[in-house]
């Protein structure tokens, strides 16, 4: 079981050594749709200031976010920062991005620095998911919005709030938006996207934006075309 957890977490979760960059690859092939899907969800404008908790080799910062006013993303895997550092280069250059490696449940910017978060496939990595979801919502300003996927689709709810056999939380669907609320997020809605599909959360942190700062355009999606 142990080697089962250590394997998972060295391939998908926290990326290590050439088992690391082999997975990493195929995550930033794998997930494009998703990470098209959840941009678009969040409607994201080019006053937007974004930050993707879990950003992987940053995929959806560099693709989907080109035209937003900065991004920052957060990982724990070096293998995963220096292909993220690569591919922003420019931007990291030109003082638009920025790339750091820390822990999702301690994020190392101030209070309303962002207007939209983003997190694709982190959370169930996390030791402390809830402590993660509050750490999201402090960083963002009001009237800013969040989308989150938290686990891949099970079926039985009786095992919401466990791990599985390689150490990833799992949640039901009730359960995933009841965290989302508990960490201070309103107007929370749920359901499946990607390809594979997975669970998603997303909501809004409440209170208009400050005059002093460009509004967080676009309302949330009803739905997510899959």
């Amino acid at each position: 079981m142990g080697r089962r957890k250590d394997f998972e977490f060295a391939f998908m979760g926290v990326p290590r050594g050439r088992l690391g960059r082999v997975g990493a690859r195929l995550q930033a092939s794998g997930n494009r749709r998703t990470f098209a899907m959840m941009a678009d969800a969040l409607d994201l404008q080019p006053d937007d200031d974004l930050l993707d908790v879990g950003c992987g080799s940053a995929v959806l910062l560099a693709s989907h976010a080109a035209h937003v006013r900065h991004v920052a993303g957060l990982d724990a895997s070096p293998v995963q920062l220096e292909m993220a550092q690569r591919r922003l280069a420019d931007r990291i250059v030109a003082g638009t991005a920025e790339i750091v490696e820390g822990d999702a449940a301690a994020l190392p910017w101030e209070d309303g620095r962002f207007s939209a978060v983003t997190s694709m496939h982190c959370l169930k990595f996390v030791p402390d998911p809830q402590a993660a979801l509050r750490e999201m919502h402090r960083v963002l300003r009001p009237g800013g919005r969040a989308m989150v996927t938290v686990c891949d689709p099970f079926r039985d709810v009786r095992e919401s709030g466990t791990t599985d056999a390689w150490g990833m939380w799992r949640w039901s669907e009730a359960d995933a938006r009841r965290m989302m609320e508990n960490a201070g997020f309103a107007d929370v809605s749920s359901g499946m996207i990607g390809v594979p599909k997975a669970r998603f959360v997303r909501g809004i942190k409440r209170g208009s934006p400050p005059v002093a700062e460009p509004a967080a355009t676009g309302a949330l999606a009803e739905e997510v075309p899959v």
